[in-house]
């Protein structure tokens, strides 16, 4: 695939842990559901301290982030809503909890998928979560082990899902992902869209100018978070707008480019951490949320009736 750069090498689910650690604790300071219950679960704050022992780095030159984590969550939360698509699935979720939080509507479905690690911490956590704030379970919330990268286990995630639309989301996974990764991810989304129909929601496709276009505070955090899980986590950002397209073009997308600061609403973090009144603005134009749409189903969509023979 064109339009990459470095040798985009796999990593593993104990180097993943650390930045959803790190995460978890940018969310504490948001007011994004079930928040604290995780970075408690996690032991986030431990592992934050750890992280700025081990690198010299001071909190600030952290938690700016929160507000990115903020916006990203938000944004595809008020995207989906907005969509009116009553199921989802979300691949490699994490712990952000976003589908035990958004199926307090009955009428939302929502299928959390990840590793099997990952999906037995979430399962004992989100039990956790219930015991503590007496909540009952749902059917129409899920946790299920589906690799993203394999066909046979998201058809499977699949085949629990009513008839009509579906979104797919993901959210802070491609950049764990090889070149063929990326690529087969694109292709198993393709189909569950020509299938079902619907949307895929990700603010994931990065460029390389994010990594050389920043300050020097930027670069210290992204060295020692990419020593952490042993990689650059731009190493498989795309050259530019032309190689996206050129991707989306390949692999059968057409995209729909939203800002996320736009769809978020009031991001609370930026107050909360006393951070400079014009953060968002300044994050805005590196915000951005991809909704792709399957060009082969819109082409069904946008075919003429054919009539039946007399």
């Amino acid at each position: 695939m064109g339009g990459y750069r470095g040798t985009c090498m796999a990593t593993t689910y104990e180097k993943i842990d650390v930045t959803a650690k790190l995460a978890a604790y940018m969310r504490q300071f948001t007011d994004i559901p079930f928040a604290d219950d995780v970075a408690e679960y996690v032991q986030a704050n431990a592992a934050f301290d750890a992280m700025l022992r081990k690198t010299g780095l001071k909190p600030e030159q952290f938690t700016w982030y929160a507000p990115i984590f903020e916006a990203r969550y938000k944004s595809i939360a008020a995207v989906l809503r907005k969509s009116g698509i009553r199921q989802a699935i979300e691949l490699a979720s994490g712990l952000s909890l976003r589908g035990l939080a958004m199926t307090r509507d009955p009428a939302l479905t929502y299928i959390e998928t990840d590793m099997p690690a990952i999906t037995a911490e979430k399962t004992a956590l989100v039990a956790d979560i219930r015991r503590k704030r007496e909540l009952a379970p749902t059917e129409n919330y899920r946790i299920v082990s589906a690799d993203a990268t394999d066909p046979a286990q998201l058809a499977a995630v699949a085949d629990g899902l009513e008839v009509g639309p579906v979104a797919i989301i993901n959210e802070g996974l491609m950049q764990y992902l090889t070149r063929a990764e990326l690529r087969s991810v694109a292709a198993i989304v393709h189909d569950v869209l020509d299938r079902f129909g619907g949307i895929w929601i990700t603010p994931d496709f990065s460029f390389v100018s994010q990594e050389t276009d920043v300050s020097e505070q930027q670069k210290a955090v992204r060295r020692a978070v990419s020593g952490e899980i042993d990689r650059d986590m731009y190493e498989c950002a795309f050259a530019d707008e032309a190689a996206l397209q050129a991707f989306f073009d390949e692999t059968g997308f057409q995209a729909d480019v939203r800002n996320q600061v736009d769809e978020a609403g009031r991001v609370v973090s930026v107050t909360r951490l006393n951070l400079p009144s014009d953060t968002l603005e300044r994050l805005r134009p590196k915000l951005r949320l991809w909704v792709l749409h399957s060009t082969t189903a819109l082409r069904g969509m946008n075919a003429p009736a054919v009539r039946p023979s007399a």
